[in-house]
């Protein structure tokens, strides 16, 4: 005979498949022997205007025979946020039918099965979407560093990311995204935990400042490119980030070409946090060194020939090695990232309007002023100079 439970929650996952369907925006769940909304609300307090994922406790318990209440409950919460009505006061009631509460389990392994059903549950995640799955999985490495049969609690959290550095990345990153599991499991000490994670966080931040590095002149990078440019996996990518000043992950789609006696490239524009869509035209700003790096000479580990060839997942495992492979070779003189930086200074250099410059770059004019514009110092001036000496 099949558990009643399991069936209940069968039946509850078949809803919420409709719910998300009709796109309300609201999934329902088994929480503590009740039944319980989860939405992107605003905070209770009020003090914050960014909408975030909470729980709406509605009274009823987990039985089949409420289901029905619950789904119209569901619509009714979803047609006040899409209606700017929502309000705290008008759902926070008590319970009209009492509920014998039962404890969930505080075991990391159980708490990481019910927080990834949350994860994927909200309205702008799809298991489909290469970025967001992409997204899980950094979330996921980090959660599963934690013996599953451990109690999810602050002494265990702070244990786990103490066996990382101080002020590196690995324990800030740890510390965050352990602090949006406690959330959503709700353990105590949490203000505590709170703190402790942002604290983690501004070390990390405050000691990235301080290991800030010189920004390297062209022609130190340039030295550093043609020494690499012979090797046969990393050393056309090198090249030609340098050339045409694109972010890493654009890389692979570079198409050069030369018409009417200047190289230039096609470039599939990948903007931060979002799926690419559209090409640019880039230009290499010295043609020389286009030529001197033999950058019509192609050989990509991996390419992207068209828009659909682009898959984020893969390219972070393929970014990771390429910026290894140079971090290794140029003893961590500069990042990858930094030949863009060059490229966007470059262009202001040689005295290059912001709409072209920002166009080239596949951003806006007001990221571009503020990058390359604001940060323009006296070797930018004295470089500039020399190249109105040249014309």
């Amino acid at each position: 005979m099949a558990n009643p439970f399991e069936l209940l929650k069968a039946k509850v996952s078949a809803t919420n498949d409709v719910l998300k369907r009709k796109k309300v925006g609201v999934t329902i769940y088994i929480k503590k022997d009740a039944f319980a909304l989860r939405a992107s609300l605003p905070s209770k307090d009020g003090q914050s205007n960014q909408n975030i994922q909470q729980w709406v406790s509605i009274g009823l318990k987990a039985d089949q025979k409420n289901i029905k209440e619950a789904v119209r409950l569901s619509e009714k919460l979803g047609e006040e946020k899409r209606a700017g009505l929502f309000k705290w006061s008008d759902w926070e009631k008590k319970n009209e039918e009492p509920v014998e509460l039962i404890k969930e389990s505080r075991k990391v392994g159980d708490i990481i099965k019910r927080f990834e059903k949350d994860f994927w549950s909200a309205e702008d995640k799809d298991k489909n979407n290469n970025q967001n799955m992409a997204g899980w999985k950094q979330i996921e490495g980090y959660l599963l560093k934690m013996e599953k049969h451990k109690i999810l609690n602050y002494e265990n959290i702070v244990e786990l990311a103490n066996k990382a550095p101080a002020g590196s990345k690995k324990k800030a990153d740890t510390a965050k995204h352990f602090l949006r599991l406690a959330k959503f499991a709700e353990i105590p000490n949490l203000k505590k935990l709170q703190e402790w994670s942002t604290a983690t966080q501004k070390a990390y931040k405050d000691d990235a400042k301080k290991r800030s590095r010189k920004r390297l002149k062209d022609e130190e990078y340039l030295y550093h490119v043609r020494l690499l440019r012979e090797d046969p996996v990393w050393g056309w990518a090198l090249a030609a980030q340098f050339v045409f000043g694109t972010r890493t992950s654009e890389i692979w789609s570079i198409k050069p070409f030369e018409e009417s006696g200047k190289i230039m490239a096609e470039v599939l524009t990948v903007p931060k946090s979002e799926e690419p869509s559209e090409w640019r035209i880039t230009p290499a700003l010295k043609q020389e060194w286009a030529r001197t790096l033999d950058i019509l000479n192609i050989y990509k580990e991996f390419s992207i020939d068209k828009t659909e060839d682009y898959d984020s997942a893969f390219l972070k495992s393929l970014n990771r090695r390429y910026t290894k492979w140079l971090a290794k070779k140029t003893n961590q003189s500069f990042q990858a990232y930094d030949l863009r930086h060059a490229y966007g200074y470059r262009t202001a250099n040689m005295n290059i309007n912001t709409a072209s410059a920002s166009k080239f770059m596949g951003h806006s004019e007001a990221v571009h002023t503020a990058a390359y514009q604001k940060g323009y110092d006296k070797q930018d001036v004295l470089q500039t100079l020399n190249l109105l000496d040249q014309q």
